[in-house]
């Protein structure tokens, strides 16, 4: 497949259509929102200028906005960003008029483009109900809904694989906690139930009201796989206890809606940490001074796809390690689940948590396309393989090890 061309910025939907291209229609729209405040100058760089709380006040009067479009040859792609935050998704105050701007708006703003396929990102897959919310306003636009949730099941676990294998650890000697037992949470411990070489033990964390499922999924990865299972509970808040196994694991996963619930200076040495969460479940900043002081820990970001097999090329300025004159060939794995929808003819879209079956038609379709995980990232820093190898390599001071 050709390589990508686009336009960037929230001009680029004006600029798209004063191409030929644009006599038809956008095959795959991501729709998705910025993290924090942060974000916002990625897409409107003059509002470096503003304070935080401007920032947030100026995002009360937009609507979304197209921020790239991008062609791979017959294949279109438009980024679309919604004018709120993660946390406001999070507060019960803000969150339903974050769910109309998602079910009204977002689905009016990709059905003016034509927008065959919907896919969602950050929390707005929570926010639908997995989806569920948006199916029949979008089917009313001739808009197919995807979550992202199978593609992103993925990336996780490869992310995890590809951490382990970089730092010459057996995956059989490890010990995998795993915070969230959400759509992602719950299918990355599934598909991980199911490799050929599985961890010593598996830990699930979750909150009171979660103890149900929890209790369920350990019985089941008992029964069926024979693998260690067991849970733990944390405060209703989602605090994690003093003794939490998050601090005494060779593998941290997470996938969760409770920022910072992980206190990075308390991770033992030697784990890996694998983040999927919105927002950030630990602090990359603390992670990353931990990286280059004492080279102890393995912080990695959860969530990337490498998409250079089908051509892509992104040059938002997303906080990818992976960039050059010409872009990046990183693209979120919500994005990779509508462009794998788009490319493959059958696959079904995946609405609700992912079953095993859309898990596995995604995945094949993933290795058949040649996709793969970038290189291994915290925040936007490639991590010193080398160097954290030669530190820690197939030592752990966590729980599987000791």
């Amino acid at each position: 497949m050709s390589e990508s061309s686009g336009f960037i910025g929230p001009d680029a939907l004006s600029e798209w259509r004063k191409t030929k291209e644009s006599s038809g229609a956008l095959d795959v729209v991501l729709v998705t929102h910025p993290r924090d405040e942060n974000d916002l100058p990625r897409l409107f760089p003059w509002s470096v200028h503003l304070s935080m709380a401007d920032r947030f006040q100026l995002t009360r009067h937009m609507k979304p906005v197209f921020g790239e479009i991008v062609t791979i040859g017959a294949l279109r792609v438009g980024i679309l960003f919604l004018p709120f935050y993660a946390n406001e998704l999070i507060d019960a105050s803000a969150r339903r008029h974050c769910g109309q701007v998602l079910e009204v708006d977002a689905i009016a703003a990709a059905a003016e483009t034509g927008a065959k396929v919907l896919c969602l990102g950050g929390l707005t897959g929570a926010l639908s109900l997995y989806g569920h919310k948006l199916v029949k306003p979008a089917e009313q636009a001739g808009i197919v809904v995807t979550t992202g949730h199978a593609v992103t099941s993925i990336s996780v676990l490869r992310t995890y694989e590809k951490a382990v294998e970089e730092l010459g650890r057996r995956p059989a000697e490890q010990k995998v906690t795993v915070i969230g037992v959400g759509s992602i949470g719950r299918s990355f411990a599934q598909l991980l139930s199911t490799v050929e070489e599985k961890p010593s033990e598996l830990v699930l964390v979750d909150r009171p009201q979660m103890s149900g499922k929890l209790d369920r999924l350990a019985e089941e990865f008992r029964r069926t796989t024979g693998l260690k299972t067991s849970f733990e509970i944390t405060d209703a808040t989602g605090a994690l206890p003093a003794d939490s196994s998050c601090y005494s694991t060779d593998v941290l996963v997470s996938a969760v809606s409770t920022a910072y619930v992980v206190d990075i200076d308390k991770v033992a040495p030697g784990t890996i940490l694998i983040d999927d969460s919105q927002p950030y479940c630990w602090s990359r900043e603390g992670a990353w001074r931990r990286v280059v002081e004492r080279a102890d820990i393995v912080p990695c970001e959860a969530g990337l796809v490498d998409c250079r097999s089908i051509g892509f090329r992104s040059r938002f300025p997303f906080d990818f390690a992976e960039v050059d004159a010409d872009g990046s060939s990183t693209a979120w794995s919500c994005l990779t689940e509508g462009m794998i929808f788009a490319l493959e003819p059958g696959i079904t879209p995946t609405i609700g948590e992912p079953t095993a079956e859309m898990i596995s038609a995604y995945m094949t379709a993933f290795d058949q396309n040649k996709l793969c995980i970038p290189a291994l990232q915290c925040g936007p820093h490639v991590l010193p393989i080398g160097k954290l190898r030669a530190a820690i390599g197939k030592e752990s001071s966590g729980g599987a090890s000791q």
